[in-house]
């Protein structure tokens, strides 16, 4: 008998090396709406969200049987974001959406914040400062955003999400940190306080 679900999930992934599709379907089933979320959040449309993780089981269950990492959770996050990535570089090229933030916006967003502002973890129950961090969000450019979601809404570590975005650690806390000022400086600026203020 399995214990925790990490077992329980490394048991799943055992057999679906081994072809046992049903095995594929129930680890699939268990990541589904976290890579949804986080293909959400990258892409901010539903439609383009659902193909991408679609696209990455499928691109996970052909090449499972390669698959050498020891966790798949980490594997199928990478593909997702990437996929993502993918999608974000092609609405740019058709001039949908730019990759990196509106220009204008930079003084605010990237410089340190001007006021003490919310930590992020203190919004969880906050559904009105949650929309302005999703607005947020919106202004951070693809590669800050993603780290910044690997990190804080998926709770990966640092090592992990380097391996995710491929990029060196030290890109990856850059990202972090300078999503969490834009964000947070977005919520000051909103007059966001917080619970206490």
């Amino acid at each position: 008998m399995l214990n925790t679900p990490e077992e329980a999930s490394d048991s799943l992934l055992d057999r679906a090396r081994r072809g046992d599709a049903r095995a594929f379907e129930d680890l699939a089933r268990t990541l589904e709406r976290p890579l949804h979320r986080h293909a959400l959040r990258m892409l901010r449309q539903s439609a383009d969200a659902e193909d991408v993780v679609q696209d990455a089981f499928l691109s996970a269950w052909r090449s499972l049987p390669s698959f050498e990492g020891s966790s798949f959770r980490a594997w199928i996050f990478r593909i997702v974001t990437n996929r993502a990535l993918d999608k974000l570089r092609a609405r740019r090229r058709h001039g949908e959406v730019p990759l990196e933030p509106p220009v204008g916006d930079e003084d605010v967003i990237w410089a340190e914040p001007v006021a003490p502002g919310p930590e992020l973890a203190d919004l969880a129950g906050d559904r009105e400062a949650l929309g302005v961090v999703e607005e947020a969000l919106a202004t951070l450019s693809a590669d800050q955003r993603a780290a910044l979601l690997l990190r804080d809404v998926e709770g990966f570590a640092y090592e992990e999400i380097a391996a995710i975005t491929a990029c060196e650690i030290g890109t990856v806390k850059s990202r972090i940190h300078r999503g969490r000022l834009a964000v947070r400086n977005v919520l000051v600026a909103r007059g966001w306080k917080g619970s206490a203020g």
